[in-house]
């Protein structure tokens, strides 16, 4: 079967621009996630979360999973955390807010929101994430933090499920029929994987109160490379994300203007993200080697990281 897959696509790609390691990765990787599909994720990123001179058979002491903004730091969880912050600023949180964190991984990003100091810390904070085994490690680990704040902790309420509600009989934070609002709505690093990323939008918007805004971390696209055979190839292998959501930059601001969001921004950061995160795991051994040639790959094609943010029109009194 390999070998017959192999054949394939030498003879589709023998004479393109694609490099042949590319093709060689390409037809692992595709093995590889046909195989882990279900869970591609699962806790494969605490080993990045380790630094230098910690005990090897000890836990991280963050669960960072996220590419980070690498600007002032070569430092994985500092990255990491930095990302958080700047998403959290972009959907310009304050005191008393009702947060909605979605895709949050083990929950790193809710420690940091639910650890801001008296004063600037959210009333409420809703979390949600598709694998079991992300929402049974947050919770835990959340359980923890609540416990040892002195003041009168947020609300939590963590869901595991969908980014994108269904309509099913399991609760869900952005159902329409809830009477349940935000005041913000964070996608860390995590939205160019919804399906769709359209819908998702959609249903934020009905869910944040007039004036409430939305902030996403996430990936678009060169607009002139969207077409490229480069492209093609590495979104059919990889499957990073669905077509849906394979956007330029000016289509995610024309998106999120035609639902209805106002005061529209896109801050694009590839340059202190890619480089930095392909850096860092390049030094972590040769399977994240594989990892980063890939990320590599991608950005050569025209991938953009972004910070998106959009406010719901605040309704004004007669």
């Amino acid at each position: 079967m390999l070998a017959l897959m192999a054949a394939i696509i030498l003879c589709l790609f023998s004479a393109c621009t694609i490099p042949i390691s590319l093709v060689t990765v390409g037809m692992l990787s595709f093995l590889y996630w046909s195989t882990t599909a279900r869970d591609p994720y699962g806790l494969f990123h605490l080993s990045l979360n380790k630094l230098p001179g910690e005990d090897i058979d000890s836990s991280p002491k963050t669960e960072w999973l996220n590419m980070g903004f690498w600007k002032d730091t070569n430092v994985f969880p500092e990255a990491c955390q930095a990302l958080c912050c700047k998403l959290i600023r972009a959907a310009q949180c304050k005191n008393g807010d009702r947060i909605l964190d979605v895709g949050h991984g083990t929950g790193d990003s809710l420690i940091v929101l639910l650890s801001q100091p008296v004063g600037q810390r959210p009333s409420a904070v809703t979390g949600i994430t598709s694998l079991p085994v992300h929402h049974d490690r947050s919770r835990a680990r959340i359980d923890r933090l609540l416990s040892s704040l002195s003041n009168p902790p947020p609300r939590v309420d963590l869901y595991l499920g969908d980014a994108v509600c269904q309509h099913s009989k399991a609760a869900h934070p952005l159902d329409s029929s809830s009477l349940t609002s935000f005041d913000r709505i964070l996608a860390l690093d995590c939205a160019y994987h919804f399906n769709t990323r359209l819908d998702f939008l959609r249903q934020s918007y009905l869910k944040l109160v007039p004036g409430g805004r939305i902030a996403l971390a996430d990936i678009c696209f060169d607009a002139q490379m969207l077409q490229s055979r480069r492209l093609w190839f590495l979104s059919s292998v990889f499957k990073l994300m669905p077509r849906h959501n394979m956007i330029s930059a000016e289509e995610y601001v024309a998106q999120l203007r035609d639902i209805g969001y106002v005061d529209v921004n896109l801050e694009d950061i590839t340059e202190e993200v890619f480089p930095g995160f392909v850096r860092f795991l390049k030094s972590r051994g040769i399977g994240w080697k594989m990892f980063a040639s890939i990320i590599e790959w991608y950005s050569k094609a025209g991938t953009r990281f972004v910070i998106v943010s959009g406010c719901r029109h605040q309704c004004l009194s007669a």
